[in-house]
């Protein structure tokens, strides 16, 4: 009798893993095939797709002692009609008790029922036209997962299994709606492996950009505000490969800032580090 080969035992352990973790119901079409190479041509769901979306940051002194920390969370809806995208419900909560519970926040009613059509305008000023000049953190989280979808299909054709891939053509400076700029360096995406997560075959891919510089330069009022700064960014994308929609995502960031106010002799330097989770609501 001929000697098992290796592909046969990878698609046997996969099997019984997804089966076992499904309750005996498959999630979907298992074979060897899923370790060489990702679908380049996902459909898209028959519905929207619905995400519950939070970002901690944690500000501290350059010697580790908290200044203060917030949290910025909305509801993040995709696949709507002429590929529209929508926020509900942001809101803003901040605590300076590093252990300390958030309340329920703030809502922030120029959030409600924003609606748009991805595309390089949420790069400029008249994009965010009816938002507060300094909501930073709510205008993050809509270049986030601008930057998130990117990510997750933008390359799907270039990604090998454990082979890292350079993204050179996302490396640049971008503007970032007259706060500033932020200029990625090297972005890099790693296809790590597959998982299940509610019940879906998911490829791992693990993205990263290291060494990004960061300065923004705002008028505020009768002071002038600037900021430089360095940010390493990283994180995973599970990315269903049945159809065009990712089940979970986490990013995590480290910032180290020079601020500088006018009406001030000494430059403040803080650190940040932040996580974000994009968890899929059923």
């Amino acid at each position: 009798m001929k000697s098992t080969s290796l592909q046969t035992l990878v698609f046997i352990a996969l099997l019984f893993l997804t089966i076992g973790l499904a309750k005996g119901q498959p999630v979907t079409e298992i074979t060897d095939k899923v370790f060489f190479s990702l679908p380049v041509n996902l459909g898209l769901p028959a519905t929207p797709q619905r995400y519950f979306v939070t970002t901690d940051y944690f500000n501290h002194t350059l010697q580790g002692n908290l200044i203060d920390k917030i949290r910025v969370s909305g509801i993040f809806t995709t696949n709507l009609p002429q590929s529209n995208e929508q926020w509900n419900n942001v809101r803003i909560a901040k605590s300076n008790q590093m252990n300390g519970q958030f309340d329920q926040g703030e809502v922030q009613k120029f959030m409600e029922n924003f609606k748009y059509e991805p595309s390089e305008k949420i790069l400029q000023p008249e994009f965010f036209k009816d938002f507060p000049f300094d909501a930073v953190q709510v205008k993050s989280l809509v270049w986030d997962m601008a930057g998130i979808e990117a990510f997750s299909w933008g390359h799907l054709d270039s990604l090998r299994l454990n082979k890292l891939y350079e993204v050179k053509k996302m490396n640049g400076t971008v503007p970032l709606a007259g706060l500033g700029t932020f200029t990625n360096n090297n972005i890099q995406l790693i296809w790590k492996g597959v998982s299940l997560i509610n019940k879906e075959l998911c490829a791992l891919i693990d993205f990263r950009a290291m060494d990004n510089p960061l300065v923004c330069n705002i008028k505020m009022g009768e002071k002038d505000f600037s900021l430089k700064g360095t940010s390493h960014y990283w994180g995973t994308v599970y990315l269903s490969l049945k159809e065009k929609k990712f089940e979970y995502v986490e990013l995590l960031e480290n910032v180290m800032m020079e601020i500088k106010w006018s009406d001030q002799p000494n430059s403040q330097y803080v650190y940040t580090t932040r996580f974000m989770k994009v968890e899929k609501i059923q």
